[in-house]
């Protein structure tokens, strides 16, 4: 995935477990770590019928993203029983220069 700076976009994340996709009816919260950006589901990420956690990002959020550079989504999954579960692999997302840093 590549996300030029001063996109503002809702990032779709499937988050499975054991190979499955989570319900989002048996989990207490979702953490979402995005280059050094913390987003909670269900308080500030949505989930959509598709089966995609929506993490939401700033024009001033992607802006602060380093151009041309790499950074990593991280995941962690609280379900209601108590059990905390992270992702086992670290997705990396490359960032686009962007010629304007005019918030529109």
């Amino acid at each position: 995935m590549k996300i030029k700076q001063g996109d503002a976009i809702d990032v779709p994340v499937a988050v499975t477990a054991n190979g499955s996709p989570v319900d989002p009816t048996e989990i207490s919260s979702v953490e979402f770590y995005i280059g050094g950006i913390r987003k909670l589901y269900p308080d500030e990420v949505s989930y959509d019928s598709s089966g995609y956690f929506l993490v939401p990002l700033t024009q001033e959020e992607t802006f602060g993203f380093e151009a041309d550079s790499t950074i990593q989504l991280d995941v962690r999954v609280l379900f209601d029983g108590g059990q905390v579960i992270g992702s086992r692999r670290i997705a990396n997302i490359s960032i686009v220069d962007a010629i304007s840093e005019e918030v529109l």
